[in-house]
């Protein structure tokens, strides 16, 4: 193990010129803007920024973009975030960016800038339209000091001459042109920071498990991630021609999933465990993995087909996500899809009664034994039921909870809904969930509190206000223009007919009751909701 202190000027020229590495299973940039202007602050003000992890691998292995003929062999292995948000401050394209445009997009978007004239903080901004409309030179963009001249006196020049124009245009009241130049010249100073890199020649499995252990600032390291770097190490371009390419095709269907999940979905099917260190070494070999993740697909793709059916078009909405890898391996191993209805049971039940809330891998290999144990898909639900006690009914108390703390809820709610063909209540008659025929993929329910709460602001027990029984599920554009008016108000003033208050399980006379009968109202509702849920949840078990 060797350390290296380098400076920061250094370390953007070793990612500019490919002279380190990306691995395969890095992804990509993920930083906030916030978060590059932070970085940019922490460097002003000398605070550290952490160490960089580098692999001296020895030899050849693939990488995550390969764009030239070089193949060093040190890797960053953790630190892609941090580098890459200083080739931004930088204003120099690292190597592994795919493009010059979308760099030239990143830039624009990643626009930090210094405030020369602040006297107190903030110091540092993301640059908006105002500010770049800004007359003069106020807010100074950071590639512009940070940017260097190899003749050190043109680099001084530069620096005087902007100095001096800064202060014609009447900025940095107090100050003179030298003190100008100095508080420029510091933020310049960011160029000869430096940062300790830390280079490794271990065994590709020592240095995931080195990588596992590290938290930077970026993106939380997660065990799959460790895993998909010995996967790439057997099957190169895989993991960057086909399971990240995967992920942006699942993500445009409405399921943008942690790469995590969709991973442990793979050996799920391929080993019936999640537990990555228990998978057997030979697994992750071509062979054996390859098949495994074209069997992955085929039942994603049905699972996503036959969750459609129900208004379930995002993962977003769903009370738990670590149930889709049960149900994709039920999907994987029986292919009945016709009888769907047991299996989405199945999921609402378990989430329901948080079957993965404690350790989830845990729960999931008890799960994957019990379908492989079963001798159908009926068998395997029946088998997967006994795990909690789903006969118990839904009860009224269940929707007066508060529909924020009930994810569970919420989701049964906009279930119900859908299942009840409600309409939107703006102007067109558009579906809860679609449009038309065709699917809104981007479809998000907006919570609509059927009396609003600054309606009720003063009037009813708070308890209650945020209830699930006083919630509706609409449309954005609708939920906006409604904001806090009062219900008699809205309803007519937006033409929501007797018909569209039925769909969402509303009494029609619901805008005449006072506020010493919201309570009674909301019980009342919530009753209803449950009679909806058990009905419904009753239906779904009848195809087990």
């Amino acid at each position: 193990m060797a350390y290296e202190q380098t400076k920061l000027l250094e370390l953007v020229e070793r990612a500019v010129n490919h002279r380190w590495s990306i691995p395969e299973f890095q992804r990509g940039f993920v930083w906030k803007p916030t978060q590059v202007r932070d970085l940019a602050e922490s460097l002003w003000l000398d605070y550290p920024i952490g160490s960089l992890l580098v692999w001296n691998s020895g030899h050849q292995a693939e990488e995550r973009v390969a764009i030239d003929a070089q193949r060093p062999s040190q890797w960053l292995v953790d630190g892609q975030q941090r580098t890459t948000a200083l080739c931004v401050l930088f204003g120099r394209k690292p190597y592994w960016w795919p493009s010059a445009d979308e760099w030239n997009k990143t830039v624009k978007r990643y626009d930090i800038r210094f405030d020369i004239d602040a006297k107190e903080p903030p110091f540092f901004w993301v640059a908006n339209a105002a500010i770049r409309k800004a007359k003069g030179n106020r807010y100074v963009p950071l590639s512009t000091l940070l940017v260097l001249d190899t003749q050190k006196e043109q680099d001084q020049k530069a620096l005087t001459d902007l100095a001096r124009e800064i202060k014609a245009q009447g900025l940095c009241d107090g100050m003179d042109a030298m003190e100008v130049f100095t508080r420029l010249d510091r933020v310049r100073k960011i160029r000869e920071k430096e940062i300790v890199t830390v280079t490794v020649d271990h065994e590709l499995e020592d240095v995931v498990e080195i990588f596992s252990r590290l938290n930077s600032r970026g993106t939380r390291v997660t065990e799959a991630d460790i895993y998909l770097g010995v996967v790439a190490a057997r099957n190169p371009a895989w993991v960057r021609d086909s399971f990240l390419p995967y992920l942006k095709t699942l993500e445009e269907a409405g399921f943008d999933l942690n790469p995590n999940l969709l991973f442990r979905t793979i050996t799920g099917i391929g080993e019936n465990k999640t537990r990555f260190k228990e998978i057997p070494d030979a697994f992750w070999n071509p062979d054996r993995i390859i098949p495994a993740w074209e069997r992955t697909k085929n039942a994603w793709k049905r699972l996503i087909a036959r969750y459609r059916e129900y208004g379930i078009l995002s993962n977003d909405i769903m009370p738990t996500e670590a149930a889709l890898v049960t149900m994709v391996s039920l999907i994987d191993t029986f292919h009945d899809d016709a009888r769907f209805e047991g299996a989405l049971y199945w999921f609402l039940q378990a989430s329901r009664f948080a079957r993965y809330s404690s350790s989830s891998a845990t729960s999931l290999d008890e799960d994957l034994r019990d379908i492989q144990a079963a001798t159908s898909l009926s068998d395997a639900i029946q088998k997967l039921l006994r795990r909690f006690r789903h006969e118990d009914p839904v009860e009224a108390e269940d929707f007066l909870r508060d529909y924020s703390d009930s994810r569970f809820g919420r989701f049964l709610l906009y279930l119900l809904i859908y299942r009840n063909k409600a309409l939107d209540w703006d102007d067109h008659a558009h579906r809860i969930g679609f449009e038309g025929a065709e699917v809104l993929a981007d479809f998000r329910p907006q919570w609509h509190h059927i009396f609003p709460v600054k309606y009720l602001e003063g009037h009813v027990d708070n308890g209650l206000v945020n209830a699930l029984g006083n919630i509706a599920v609409i449309g954005p554009s609708i939920n906006i223009r409604i904001s806090a008016r009062a219900p008699l108000d809205y309803v007519t003033r937006y033409k929501i007919g007797p018909e569209k208050l039925d769909q969402q399980f509303i009494d029609r006379d619901f805008i005449a009751v006072p506020f010493a009968g919201y309570e009674a109202w909301t019980r009342r509702r919530a009753e209803r909701l449950a009679t909806e849920a058990n009905a419904f949840l009753a239906e779904l078990r009848n195809g087990i």
